[in-house]
């Protein structure tokens, strides 16, 4: 049977793809971009619809790639923006903003700095002095070195000769020459075997995206372990036969559209998946960081109100008190609700994230166009299949997702009711910025 023109355009395409995976690292195409230029203005670079990028401006030649960062352009620029800072920059920002308002105590405890603010006490004692530097000067830094930390970072890493290369597709990818942006969207697979870790910034709509599912299947097959891959391909070996057989009598039996159909498509991986489930493997790929984008702007939103109506309920307090009272129980109320609703959100989310790993077959996964879909199949098959068996490579892609990126998500997210660490030292740090507040001038 004679090959059509498309079936020769995938195969070059894909041998092309192939080959770049062997031999990565052609310094022709692979330029990689600064975190903070990754999370310049806002993530403005995020916005599907911005114009033309400088390529050449805004990138540079690499070898190798520290962070490949992977997200879906259907998600929201801004919240892509503050996953970024929440993972980045809150950490060193708490330590920050800890740092000044200590500083600021000690300033007004030596007398440097004069009484500002003051602690109401109920009558008849007298109100005292109170220490708002510590609350000023703490939140400034902390916003201040939350927006700033990549650039900080990359400035001192500069000074030391040593630079971060990260990959954003937009960046990366030249966007003006047509044939140079071909080459570099087939070269994906090769920018991510030159990775040392993949960002994986998840919303809902993150697995339905074939780019994004073929850029976890490389990421995870160049991550998986000899011992796993060994044990992977024996227990396939056994169930080829099996496999195989099913998958004939379910092209005999259906016709294409049921075989790609939601309901029938988790049918033919069931016998592989099954027998593999013997091959679990424990190992926590701490190179791949799924962080869902609603935990960052659960987190500085909670941090950015918080800090706006205790400021203002303390400059209420020079007012008048009886006004103060009444402003922070409706702050209270208003604050708990959204607190609520945002944890609400984040708990919707979580679920939801552990039900698409679960339930995650790649014929579910969507893509702009028929060529790339069969292009990004072929690719997967290549990558997870000695035989090349279509069936037996994609479902040993399914279950490596169930299983390992599962366990991956549990290491890093806990459970719907863990709360993340980073959460716990923002909520920190605001705690003890009020409490440094309270503490009256001797």
């Amino acid at each position: 049977m004679s090959l059509t023109f498309s079936d020769m355009g995938l195969h070059d395409r894909t041998n092309t793809a192939l080959q770049s995976l062997r031999h990565p690292g052609s310094q022709l195409h692979q330029r990689g971009v600064s975190l903070a230029t990754v999370m310049d203005f806002g993530g403005r670079h995020f916005k599907s619809n911005v114009g033309p990028k400088d390529h050449a401006a805004l990138s540079f030649p690499t070898d190798k790639y520290d962070i490949f960062v992977s997200h879906s352009w259907r998600t929201s620029r801004r919240a892509k923006y503050a996953a970024l800072l929440y993972h980045t920059s809150l950490f060193p920002a708490v330590c920050a903003g800890l740092a000044a308002g200590i500083l600021a105590f000690a300033l007004q405890v030596q007398g440097i700095l004069p009484p500002f603010g003051k602690v109401m006490r109920p009558p008849p004692s007298e109100s005292l002095p109170g220490s708002m530097w510590c609350q000023l000067m703490g939140g400034c830094t902390f916003f201040a070195i939350l927006v700033m930390w990549s650039r900080l970072a990359e400035l001192a890493k500069s000074t030391r000769g040593t630079k971060v290369s990260c990959f954003l597709d937009c960046l990366c990818i030249n966007q003006g020459d047509a044939e140079l942006k071909q080459a570099g969207i087939d070269s994906i697979g090769a920018y991510l075997r030159n990775s040392d870790s993949m960002l994986v910034l998840w919303a809902p709509e993150y697995f339905t995206r074939l780019w994004c599912c073929f850029e976890l299947a490389v990421f995870m097959e160049k991550s998986t372990n000899v011992e796993f891959k060994s044990l992977l391909q024996n227990s396939l070996a056994e169930m080829r036969p099996t496999s195989v057989g099913a998958a004939r009598d379910l092209q005999r039996n259906t016709s294409p559209s049921e075989i790609n159909n939601e309901e029938t498509a988790p049918a033919r991986i069931a016998a592989v998946a099954t027998t593999a489930q013997g091959t679990r493997n424990e190992t926590h790929d701490r190179k791949l960081i799924i962080i869902p984008v609603q935990m960052g702007v659960f987190c500085l939103a909670c941090l950015l109100f918080g800090y706006v109506l205790a400021c203002c309920g303390r400059a209420m307090s020079f007012l008048d008190s009886t006004l103060s009272d009444l402003f922070w129980v409706l702050s209270m109320f208003g604050g708990c609700v959204a607190i609520c609703r945002n944890c609400r959100r984040y708990s919707h989310d979580r679920l939801e994230l552990s039900n698409q790993i679960a339930q995650f077959t790649v014929s579910r996964a969507e893509c702009f166009s028929p060529h790339d879909h069969e292009f990004i199949e072929a690719m997967i098959t290549c990558l997870y299949s000695e035989t090349l068996n279509e069936v037996e490579g994609i479902a040993a892609f399914e279950y490596v997702v169930r299983s390992r990126v599962q366990q991956n998500v549990d290491k890093i997210l806990g459970s719907r009711m863990h709360v993340p660490w980073r959460l716990s030292i923002a909520g920190r740090f605001y705690q003890l910025s009020e409490n440094w507040m309270e503490w009256p001038k001797l």
